[in-house]
C-alpha cells in the first residue's frame, strides 16, 4: 500500500472512537508537537489499495490533532490527518508544502483539502485596536493560493473558526470578524466555508457552550464527536452549488 512520509517528534497517539474522535489520552510535554502524517492507507498490507483511490488531507491546530483519519476513511476515500498543535496560518502553508514535497507520488489522488485554521492567529488579537484585514488577509489569500499550487485537483474546504471560551466576551468580535473575513476570502478565492459555528454555542446561541469544551481553547471528547461530524460531512459530500458557503445544519450563523 501507499505510504505517506513525514517526520514525527514522538509516538501516534493510540485514538479510539467510532466516529473519528477520541477522549484526549494525556499529552506529556510540550503540546507544541508535529504529529506524524506517515500512515498506511490501508489498514489490511493484503488487501490492494484501490485504483480509484482518493485522498482527503485535513491540515489544521489542536483544534482537529486528535481527529483519526483512518477511522473516518471509508472505501476508496482516505482521510489523512496533518495538524499541528500552536500553528498559525503560515504554519499551515509550511504542513502542505511539507506533505507536498514528501509525497508527490500520491498528490494526484489529493481530491479534497479541509483546513481548519484561525484560533492561534486571532486568540489574542485585538481586533478594537488593529485591522485584521491588512494583517491576516493577505495571509489567508496566499494560503489558498499555495494549496491550489500543490494540490491542482482538491477542492479547497475551510470550516468557522469556533469559539473561544478565555475571555469570551472580548475574543467573540475578533472569531466573528476573522470568521466573516475568511468567508469572504473563500468566495473571492473559489473555495468553500463550512459553518458550523452555531454548533458549540450555548441553546440561545450567543455564549460558547462550555459543555463542549476542556479548556480555554480545546474541545473536550462531546465536542470532539460534534466536529468529528461536520468533518466527515465536507469528507463524503458533493457539492455542485456554486454558493460557498455550506452547513450540515441547514443553518448559518450570521458573522
Amino acid at each position: 500500500p501507499t505510504q505517506l512520509q513525514a517526520v514525527s517528534k514522538r509516538p501516534p497517539v493510540s485514538l479510539e472512537g467510532a466516529d473519528g474522535y477520541s477522549p484526549f489520552p494525556p499529552l506529556t510535554g510540550s503540546t507544541s508537537v508535529r504529529f506524524s502524517a506517515t500512515q498506511n492507507l490501508s489498514d489490511n498490507p493484503s488487501k490492494p489499495v484501490p485504483s480509484n483511490e482518493k485522498l482527503c488531507l485535513i491540515f489544521g491546530t489542536s483544534i482537529t490533532e486528535h481527529v483519526k483519519g483512518d477511522m473516518m476513511s471509508k472505501g476508496s476515500r482516505t482521510v489523512v490527518n496533518i495538524s499541528q498543535s500552536g500553528a498559525n496560518i503560515n504554519d499551515i502553508k509550511q504542513l502542505a508544502s511539507d506533505f507536498h514535497h514528501e509525497n508527490l507520488s500520491s498528490i494526484h489522488k489529493v481530491d479534497k483539502i479541509i483546513v481548519s485554521v484561525g484560533t492561534n492567529d486571532v486568540k489574542f488579537y485585538n481586533c478594537w485596536k488593529r485591522d485584521m484585514r491588512k494583517d491576516i488577509k493577505p495571509k489567508l489569500v496566499s494560503l489558498i493560493k499555495i494549496l491550489k499550487q500543490l494540490f491542482p485537483s482538491a477542492e479547497i474546504h475551510f470550516h468557522t473558526m469556533l469559539p473561544i471560551k478565555l475571555m469570551y466576551k472580548y475574543t467573540a468580535d475578533s472569531v466573528h470578524q476573522f470568521n466573516n473575513l475568511l468567508l469572504e476570502t473563500c468566495s473571492q478565492n473559489g473555495c468553500f466555508f463550512f459553518d458550523c459555528f452555531s454548533r458549540f454555542l450555548d441553546e440561545r446561541g450567543v455564549l460558547c457552550n462550555q459543555v463542549l469544551f476542556r479548556d480555554s481553547y480545546h474541545l473536550n471528547s462531546a465536542g470532539l464527536k460534534v466536529l468529528c461530524r461536520a468533518l466527515k460531512f465536507i469528507v463524503y459530500s458533493n457539492l455542485f452549488n456554486p454558493h460557498p458557503r455550506y452547513s450540515l445544519y441547514n443553518r448559518s450563523y450570521p458573522f
